[in-house]
Formats: C-alpha cells, structure tokens, sequence
C-alpha cells in the first residue's frame, strides 16, 4: 500500500510541477499581497515623526496673537507640520479646501478672528461667548484616522488657551484677596501674586478651567454637498461590495476555460457571428450578475444600516457601469492567459486580492505612503471607490464623476482589447 501512495504521490507532484503557471501563482499570490500590504501599512504602525510627519494646514484668521503662539508651539513638536502657507502664499480658508479637495491634504485647522479675544474674555467669566475653531476634514477620511488626530490637535489647543489665561485668572484672584487685606498689606500681597504669576507662566500643569473660551466644530469643504458626516456603512460598504464585484474575475474565467476544454468554443465558432460578438456574447451575463450585485450590497447598506446613497442616482449608475465593464472585462483578460484551471485561479485570485489591497479597499490610501499613493492609480478599484465617495460620501453628482467613470471605461476597453488579441478560441 505504501509504494501505491508513494506512486500516486510522484504523478500527482509531476503533473503539480509541470503547470509552470499554476505554481508560480500559488507563491506569487502570497509574495505580491505580503509586499502590496506591508507597504501600504507602512505608516500606519509607525508613530509619526521627522521621517514620518503628519502635514496638518493652517488657516490663522485670529486678531490677536494666541492662535500664534499655538500655532509656534504646534510647530515645534516632532512629527507635526503645520502647513500656513502653500505655494508661497498665506493659506485662507477656501485655499484649505481647495487644497482638501484636490486630494493633496486630508485636515485644516481654522482659527477665528476672535480667538485671542474670546479666550482670554472667558478667563474670569463663564458664561462668556466661546472662538470657534473649525476642524475642515474631507469626508471619506476614515474616523480611525480622524479621531485621534482632531483629539491630538483639540487638547493641544485647549492647554495653549488654559496657560494663556491662567495669569490673568491668578490676577483676578490675588487681587480679589488684596481687595479684602487691610490696606498696609495689600501690596505685599499683590507682590507676591505678581511673582507667582511670572514663575507659573514658564509651563507647569493648566488645570482643570471652567471656560477656555474656545469650542471646537468638524465641517466638510463648502464643495461637498455634506449634511453630516458619512457613517461606518456609508465608508465600509462600498470598499466592500468592490471587492467582490472584482472576484466575477475568476467565476467568468473559469467558466470560459471549462468551455473550451469541453469542446463548447469548437462550436460556437461555427455560427455566423464575429469572434468579438461572440466574447461579447458571453460577458454579458456576468456583467447582468455584477450590476446585480452591486445593487444588492447597496439595499442591504441602506435597508438594514441606514447608509444614504448620496443626491445623486445618475452618478452611482454610471459608476456602476463602468466598474462592471472593467470587472468583466479584466475576467476575459484572465481567461485569455489561463490555460489550466490553477493557472486560472491563481492569477484571478493574485490580481482580485492585490488590486484591492492596493486600491484602497483594505487600507485608505491616504494613509499610504507617496509612491504607493502613485501606484493606487493603476488599479479600477480605486477609480471605482473615489466614484463611489463623491456620491455617497461627498455628496456630488453626476457632473462630478465623469472622471472615475470614463477611466475605468478606458480599464475596460484596454481589459477587452487585449483580451481579445490574445485569445485563443481553438487549443493547439
């Protein structure tokens, strides 16, 4: 019985062997999502630092000068840029959001005009009005990112304005405490608040103050047509449902394979139709599957978890169209290299897994670093995703993804075209 197994082990290991393709996609599956992952991840387990900063803008519309002294102070901690001026010119608040949603920065800090007045105003009255500062975020920027960030940048900002009124709250009580000294002391006393006051200001703790004089709000850029910001299903839904919609890749290819092995291509090429037509023919119902799919996804985000689909029907379907054909089209492609079922499969898989991992699906990719940023681009689900969050996140319409939509028709021409020339309808 042993030398049987041994024998049946020894074909079975030649036959392995022999489908170059099949192995090499078994490690180079692996191999590509290892590399594809760690890279894009790269920043996102490393605190930030000098070789790693966080870039925050800064918009200072602030009278006075504490939102320059927080600002200076912001600056000289490791790992912060904060970012006042852009191209040599002052950062205001529409230069900000433009800056946002151009895609070159994720967050901008907006002091008021009236924080150094409001801040120190509210030191010894707390009912006093409070400054506004306005964090400007760009809705598709997951709350895993945004939250400790703003919550960073908010405690930082409430310790400046507490060290900013802790002199003049001091002032007001040591002199509430002269006020009721015999008149003969109540200059040593002022004395003695005068130098506590200069040694307290060289840093120690703030403590708790019942009013800094400052609140802090989240807004989108004016360009966005946001009412609030997007909830988990409205960020996760979408990288989600691409991910599947990318995996007709293998289901298409190796339907198509199986059909040929079995003789099915020997007779259709006998009907009076172009080869083309005849691919055609056979894309169409998968492409009918993941435009069902889609929509399916998208009812179970809305129906069960509430997500909004944005202002915009026209947009999410030409979007969906668009991903559908570059879907399907990359199928054909598959099935147009693949000559055994592993080879098929591997490759499906490789491309379906890394293509997402690099697209954005499983790390944002403005958390990635530059050049991986860069490379995003050579992947449909990122087109696919950016398409999904002007809708459904931003708040955009169909004038706003024409974009995404006409890219990932180009993927899929590109997809079908090269599909085509390599296509081999009859085996050698």
């Amino acid at each position: 019985m042993l030398q049987q197994i041994f024998a049946i082990t020894i074909k079975d290991w030649q036959v392995l062997v022999r489908d170059r393709g099949g192995m090499i996609s078994l490690f180079l599956m692996p191999i590509m999502f290892i590399l594809v992952m760690s890279a894009a991840q790269q920043q996102m387990f490393e605190p930030a630092s000098n070789d790693n900063p966080l870039e925050i803008l800064v918009v200072n519309n602030d009278a006075g000068d504490l939102a320059d002294e927080a600002i200076e102070a912001l600056q000289s901690v490791d790992g912060i840029i904060a970012i006042s001026e852009f191209e040599e010119v002052q950062l205001d608040r529409r230069g900000a959001e433009n800056l946002i949603v151009d895609n070159l920065f994720n967050v901008a800090v907006v002091f008021p005009a009236d924080f150094s007045g409001k801040v120190l105003a509210a030191a010894n009255d707390p009912d006093a009005d409070q400054a506004v500062v306005d964090f400007i975020a760009d809705p598709s920027t997951s709350y895993q990112f945004l939250a400790p960030v703003r919550g960073a940048l908010e405690g930082f900002i409430r310790e400046q304005a507490a060290y900013a009124q802790m002199p003049l709250r001091l002032e007001s009580g040591f002199e509430s405490l002269a006020a009721g000294m015999p008149a003969e002391q109540a200059p040593f006393v002022k004395e003695i608040g005068t130098q506590f006051i200069a040694g307290l200001t060289s840093g120690s703790d703030a403590g708790e103050i019942s009013n800094l004089g400052v609140r802090f709000e989240q807004s989108a850029p004016a360009a966005y047509q946001v009412e609030k910001f997007p909830t988990a299903a409205e960020q996760n839904v979408p990288g989600y449902t691409l991910f599947g919609v990318f995996f007709i890749i293998q289901v298409l290819a190796t339907s198509i394979l199986r059909e040929k092995q079995d003789g099915t291509f020997r007779r259709l090429l006998v009907a009076p139709l172009p080869q083309t037509a005849l691919l055609l023919g056979k894309l169409l119902p998968y492409y009918v599957v993941n435009l069902i799919q889609v929509a399916s996804m998208f009812a179970i985000g809305h129906f069960v978890f509430g997500m909004r689909l944005g202002n915009s029907p026209a947009g999410m379907i030409v979007v969906t169209l668009a991903t559908s054909a570059a879907a399907t089209g990359l199928g054909l492609l598959v099935a147009s290299l693949g000559k055994t079922p592993e080879q098929v499969g591997g490759l499906s898989t490789l491309l379906a897994v890394t293509l997402a991992a690099v697209g954005g699906m499983m790390v944002p990719t403005f958390t990635m670093p530059e050049i991986m940023q860069t490379i995003a681009r050579i992947s449909p689900h990122n087109w696919a995703l950016a398409g999904y969050q002007d809708v459904i996140v931003r708040g955009l319409g169909l004038a706003d993804v024409w974009l995404e939509t006409g890219v990932l028709a180009g993927f899929a021409l590109v997809f079908f075209l090269f599909a085509v020339w390599r296509f081999r309808f009859q085996d050698e």
